[in-house]
């Protein structure tokens, strides 16, 4: 009897430990194991049978779900957004660590393909491979803090690993971001957040352009200033500011590119490789986000002495724990903006396809009323 929201397998590396989580779940009164899935070109969520996660290998842990939060990826992902690089993405993990768990298997001998959807979520380890050593039965994850609970944590692993993402790759061309002047462009969902907070906790003066209706959550941050991209004031208010360390664009525009100093940097969130891939093939549609990089990258250089780059989200354990120390020392706290029960995934994925929350979406996964199976 459980309740699945998402996971397919996934990397991490602890050191020189390599582990991969099954599909997580979360245990019900129900008869049988539940998922919500995209099934074949469908672009809605369908709550389907699906098999129950075992360990099929050494180095896997089974997970019990006990919330997971919703991104904008997973919802552009109904509509198979990066479906041409994940796929070729698993088809390499596959070759490389041999057949994945059953958490990809079709129960009900379905002739459809079903999608496993979700990427985020705090739960407790259930069992192990037994070549795991960093986690035992009973463990909270995503190395979640003592101080939060698994609603709380599972707002956090992704949206903070895309910015920390961004942060590395800063500190290992710069050197460390503390006491930076810098300008997060979107600051009131997820990632901007999170970004806020960390850059205050590490002595940086943050300026944060938000709309109007995304003020008052900032504001409770702490930033330095605040700007309303939409007012008519916007941009010269900007230009007094002028001369950012580093800008990070959560946001996909531009502007801010001509207020950052020479030297300094630009990092968007607003890379086109998955969806150039999706429309031009895997070969062609890399080349062609490797040629509008460098051709941002060299307007950038040469029109305002800047270094620019995209933010990829990249999984790290030892991100995990610095998140965990920073949350634990009262320096970071989530943001949550709603929280939905397990039969209301369809209505979580809708509010976050409006992309005007604020902060994270988060699903209770033990919480539920009457679900309707297809």
């Amino acid at each position: 009897m459980f309740l699945m929201l998402c996971k397919k397998c996934f990397i991490q590396f602890s050191g020189s430990q390599q582990f991969r989580t099954l599909a997580a779940y979360s245990t019900t009164a129900l008869d049988g194991n539940y998922a919500w899935v995209r099934q074949n070109k469908n672009p809605r969520l369908v709550l389907k049978k699906h098999a129950v996660p075992h360990l099929s290998n050494p180095h896997d842990v089974l997970i019990q779900v006990k919330a997971a939060s919703v991104n904008p990826m997973d919802v552009r992902m109904i509509e198979r957004y990066g479906e041409t690089i994940l796929s070729a993405y698993s088809k390499v993990k596959q070759l490389s660590q041999g057949p994945l768990s059953s958490c990809t298997a079709n129960p009900l001998n379905e002739t459809v393909s079903t999608s496993v959807l979700g990427r985020d979520f705090s739960g407790v380890v259930k069992s192990v491979g037994h070549l795991v050593t960093r986690f035992k039965p009973g463990d909270e994850i995503s190395l979640k803090p003592g101080n939060l609970s698994h609603i709380e944590s599972a707002a956090l692993p992704y949206a903070a690993l895309t910015f920390l993402s961004a942060v590395k790759m800063y500190t290992k061309c710069k050197g460390p971001i503390t006491n930076q002047r810098v300008l997060v462009n979107g600051g009131a969902g997820g990632v901007g957040t999170f970004a806020i907070q960390y850059l205050k906790a590490m002595g940086c003066e943050v300026t944060v352009c938000v709309s109007e209706t995304g003020y008052e959550v900032v504001k409770g941050l702490n930033p330095n200033y605040i700007l309303d991209y939409k007012a008519k004031e916007f941009e010269r208010e900007l230009r007094q500011l002028a001369g950012f360390d580093v800008v990070f664009d959560l946001a996909g525009d531009e502007t801010a590119l001509k207020y950052v100093k020479p030297t300094g940097w630009f990092l968007a969130a607003n890379s086109p490789l998955l969806k150039a891939a999706d429309d031009w093939g895997l070969v062609c549609g890399s080349v062609q986000s490797s040629y509008m990089l460098t051709s941002k990258v060299t307007q950038a250089l040469y029109n305002h002495g800047v270094h620019y780059s995209w933010i990829f989200f990249t999984p790290s354990a030892a991100s995990l724990e610095e998140i965990k120390l920073l949350v634990e020392g009262n320096k970071i706290r989530p943001v949550i903006d709603e929280t939905f029960a397990f039969d209301k995934m369809s209505e979580a994925y809708a509010k976050v396809g409006k992309m005007r929350g604020r902060g994270k979406v988060v699903v209770d996964m033990e919480k539920f009323g009457e679900l309707c199976v297809d």
